[in-house]
């Protein structure tokens, strides 16, 4: 069985955590490790390493591994009865727990008093501490916890203390309580740690005192005898009178109340935000104290109508009660532990990534109230796992409902930032003011930059490792020159890059051509040069519609993502199933669904016209997932046998130097590729700068005549890069010619590895300003249907593929028709302007990191590569200097709008500098202003058509943002 750099480990028992590696097998087999012993691993300053552990494959396969050498751990969990171990504070490796942290949360005296700070409501407490304490564990009262110190207590004798607990159950707190609850501190019952706790009648003085004086001189350092209010639960609503069989004899049997109390598992996000990944009830009779071991799970909707509540609202509002009570518990604990030192937490990467809340809802007069009895670490994971696949899933849907992308989307991440720490990365092309964000991002990534830029002043040059500076870089006639520049400067450095990569479009074909030269991953010279050039984009696509000559198969990917066409090669596929050792995993065999999975990564790339694939086998020490990746030591112009054919989104277009040109794409043209015709362009048609960025020169023209006349304006506006910079002039002024296609604009942003759809996320543009193509609204997530959605994120995968690109973060630009999608253009490198943050925000992923992580060979792996929930819709529009000048200078400042941003009332994306206030022709946003809502994207664009009204930026009728925002209802 292959496996990759990742680890995710898990050591104790399989029950807590079966879920995460279920899903972690399911999306990276073989990355998912069980440990059932500590002995099974060893450290390695400042490593963690696993020898031996049970690893999960596709479809719940699992496997009893020795691994020789041992593998890195790159990200662990510990839980019983393990759970204490100190295995994480040797180590530096990311951890979503420890010792230290067990026996910190496991503590109910400790817990209580964090979080009645935090005015999270806990039952009433009297705390009874034999000191040293922990941490907040101060003698006084907090909220309705109080502590007292023994040996404060106890100086006039033990009346003194049974003066606190006659005091305690006297007080106000105590009021409409009957009974207490008796406990020790750190988790442990009365009685051991498997006795349940003790009830007593809060009017029987005697007995309380009696079992508390027995308790006190048992007591150790740090523990303390708990006495607490019993909160009792919400009781039942009337019951419904039916007429049953038993009704009519005499065994009727007596139904008994019910009670109930929830328990959340809260997960930590990548940007340290809580995620409610699920909700269950606990649910039992009402005189019989319910516990995780005997009790079954169920939904809260369910429970609620089993106990006579049928009005729907009341659950919802419970629902998001509880929720934000248990996404409140997990804040607690996150902004306690970043005050904790390293030592304090059990390791330098130690932290909580996911926590179960266990709470009760009680009833006074008519107001209903959550009450937090514990925190859990793993036992309310373990005990909700069961009913998975039982119609549960469903059950809590909306924002913070039921998800497994956020369980494994914070160990898949720190994973993999963890394997990139330290890396070498080389930048080709700073970019302008809108790309600043790189270099601060790159420093806390722990990422070494080696930054190639021509402008020897540029701010980055001081933001980085190191720099080279070429002034000629924007003569692309002169790539290959600059190519052997870089590799000398490297050689002579002694610099030796893990990855290169680019974000600024005018230096991606520079980029792949030093890619190549060094041997390093990313897509061939000529793949991006196909997408560079925008009509070639459209004619090699629809040149691959008569491939023929293959035998086609289809095979959808275990993962859910889009099936793929491949070749299926006989005499390779038993090649790979005889092989027994794989990576130094021992007496692995391959299984259907391993088999289906190995398919799949086959070779997606073949000759369109049948020619004999001559794709060369990686070598033995190379990673097994690489092992079915594809060679491009020389580039084929090829069809990835994909269906629907990528030739399906392409639109007719034709490249335009002259007036001839036109002249020949309105009146007929010429075969291309494959025989398609694609010389003919039909009227409306959108004529645009071949290798142009940023919409600049972009028109509509109706006729021949209006085609013509905009290629001179341009031809005479826009010659050369010092025209205007950084919008492609570099490669020349010619233009593109391309029928225009109605329907919706959206942006597909895809992260592709070998191939294969690791990410994609989708947005809505809205309409732009006639006759000019600059963007003037957006939203994400996109408000398609999923369907839809799906459709778009094929097209874009697919696309890509058919022009060769297969690793790396790219942008694809469609439009969705009444016949489905259509290619507008694929930008070969990372989205721009606001794209980055957006999906950062919404989804926990940095599409930056991914790009860096691919050119490192480091598998972007999420747990879902299309499926992530959003938290929350951003809307957002641009503002630009024609439009926006008086207010920009005014109302809408740059000073003023960054102060709106650093109080949260809006989302700035600086996309030029100040001093870049000036009105032209053509023009670029100056900066996006976006409003983000949790709950649904209407109230997000309201939200910031007010804001834009405020701040002067909407101006209609020129330019009118409830119009352009209205196109997303």
């Amino acid at each position: 069985m292959s496996h990759s750099e990742l680890c995710v480990c898990v050591l104790g028992s399989p029950l807590p955590y079966l879920s995460l590696l279920l899903e972690a097998g399911q999306r990276s087999p073989g990355d998912a490790l069980l440990c059932l012993s500590p002995s099974w691993l060893s450290h390695s300053s400042p490593s963690l390493l696993v020898h031996k552990a049970v690893t999960f494959d596709l479809g719940g396969r699992t496997f009893l591994s020795n691994f020789n050498p041992p593998r890195k751990v790159t990200y662990f969990l510990s839980c019983d009865p393990w759970a204490e171990e100190e295995v994480t504070r040797k180590t530096d490796c990311p951890s979503g727990g420890s010792g230290a942290l067990c026996r910190f949360w496991g503590d109910v005296l400790t817990t209580r008093v964090l979080l009645q700070k935090a005015k999270i409501h806990c039952p009433p407490t009297l705390a009874l501490l034999l000191p040293p304490g922990q941490m907040g564990l101060e003698e006084g009262r907090t909220g309705g916890v109080e502590v007292v110190h023994l040996e404060k207590g106890v100086e006039g004798g033990m009346n003194s203390v049974r003066n606190k607990v006659d005091s305690f159950l006297e007080s106000e707190d105590m009021k409409g309580s009957e009974s207490v609850v008796l406990r020790r501190s750190g988790g442990t019952f009365v009685g051991g740690a498997t006795s349940p706790p003790v009830y007593l009648s809060r009017n029987n003085r005697d007995e309380v005192w009696a079992k508390v004086g027995y308790l006190l001189p048992q007591l150790l350092p740090g523990e303390a005898v708990l006495l607490e209010a019993y909160c009792s639960p919400l009781k039942p609503g009337p019951r419904v009178e039916d007429r049953t069989w038993e009704q009519y004899t005499d065994c009727r049997p007596q139904v008994p109340d019910l009670s109930f109390r929830l328990c959340a598992i809260v997960s930590r996000s990548p940007l340290d935000l809580p995620l409610l990944y699920k909700l269950v009830c606990r649910v039992g009779v009402s005189d019989t104290p319910l516990s995780h071991s005997h009790s079954l799970s169920q939904s809260l909707e369910t429970t609620l109508l089993e106990c006579g509540f049928t009005d729907p609202t009341m659950a919802t509002s419970l629902h998001r009660l509880a929720t934000d009570t248990a996404l409140s518990c997990l804040r607690v604990v996150m902004e306690t532990e970043s005050s904790m030192s390293a030592e304090l937490r059990g390791g330098a990467g130690a932290q909580t990534d996911m926590i179960g809340v266990d709470l009760l809802f009680t009833m006074d007069g008519y107001i209903i109230s959550p009450v937090v009895l514990g925190l859990h670490p793993s036992l309310c994971l373990r005990s909700s796992f069961p009913e998975q696949g039982m119609g549960l899933e469903g059950c809590d849907s909306g924002i913070e409902g039921w998800s497994r992308g956020t369980l494994l989307l914070t160990p898949l991440l720190r994973s993999q930032y963890y394997l990139m720490q330290e890396k070498t990365v080389l930048v080709v092309g700073a970019g302008g003011h809108s790309k600043k964000f790189i270099w601060g991002a790159a420093k806390k990534y722990k990422l070494k930059i080696l930054l190639v830029d021509c402008d020897p002043a540029h701010f980055a040059s001081q933001l980085v490792d190191h720099f080279l500076p070429l002034p000629d870089l924007p003569d692309h006639r002169r790539d290959d020159q600059h190519c052997s520049r870089i590799c000398d400067w490297l050689l002579s450095s002694g610099l030796c890059p893990d990855g290169c990569v680019c974000f600024w479009d005018d230096c991606v074909v520079l980029t792949s051509l030093v890619c190549d030269r060094l041997g390093l991953r990313g897509p061939p010279p000529e793949a991006i040069r196909i997408a560079k050039e925008k009509s070639r984009t459209h004619r090699h696509l629809l040149g691959l519609r008569k491939s023929t000559g293959t035998n086609l198969t289809s095979v959808e990917q275990p993962s859910g993502q889009a099936d793929g066409l491949v070749e299926f090669r006989e005499g390779e596929r038993r090649g790979r199933q005889q092989n027994g050792m794989v990576n130094g995993m021992v007496n692995m065999e391959g299984d259907s669904m391993r088999a289906m999975a190995d398919f799949d990564r086959g070779d997606l790339f073949n000759e369109a016209m049948g020619k004999p694939d001559t794709t060369a086998p990686t070598s033995s020490s190379a990673s097994a997932s690489s092992s079915f990746s594809l060679s491009f030591c020389t580039f084929r112009p090829s069809a990835p046998l994909l269906s629907p054919s990528p030739s399906s989104y392409a639109v007719p277009c034709i490249h335009v130097e002259s007036a001839l040109d036109l002249e020949k794409a309105a009146s007929g043209g010429e075969e291309g590729p494959g025989g398609a015709s694609v010389g003919v362009v039909r009227f409306p048609a959108v004529m645009k700068l071949e290798y142009g960025a940023g919409a600049v020169g972009v028109r509509k023209v109706g006729s021949l005549e209006e085609s013509l006349a905009h290629f001179e304006r341009i031809g005479g506006d826009l010659r050369e890069e010092t025209d205007y910079p950084g919008i492609g002039l570099g490669w020349g002024n010619a233009m593109t010619l391309m029928e225009y296609v109605g329907g919706t604009e959206h942006d597909v942003d895809v992260v592709l590895f070998e191939g294969r759809l690791e990410g994609a996320f989708v947005s809505d543009n809205g309409p732009t300003r006639a006759p000019a193509f600059t963007e003037t609204a957006s939203q994400m997530p996109s408000g398609l249907a999923p369907d839809k959605r799906a459709q778009l994120i094929r097209a874009a995968h697919h696309a890509c593929l058919g022009c060769g690109l297969q690793d790396g973060v790219f942008n694809v630009e469609l439009k969705m028709t009444e016949v489905g999608p259509r290619l507008i253009e694929i930008n070969a490198r990372m989205g721009g302007f606001y794209l980055r943050d957006w999906i950062q925000q919404l989804y926990g992923v940095d599409i930056l990191m991914a790009a860096f992580m691919v050119s490192c060979g480091v598998r972007p792996c999420l747990p879902s590569a299309t499926a992530l929930p959003a938290r929350g819709h951003f809307a957002g529009v641009m503002v630009v200097v024609s439009q926006h000048l008086q207010a920009l200078r005014s109302t809408a400042s740059p000073e003023r709008l960054r102060g709106l941003h650093q109080d949260g009332a809006l989302w700035l994306n600086e996309l030029a500098e100040e001093d870049e206030l000036i009105s032209g022709e053509y023009e670029e946003p100056f900066c996006n202003v976006g409003v983000r809502d949790a709950h649904n994207a209407a109230n997000a664009r309201q939200r910031l058509l007010a804001l834009c009204q405020g701040l002067g930026l909407h101006c209609p009728p020129r330019y009118d943002l409830g119009y352009f925002l209205s196109h997303f209802n």
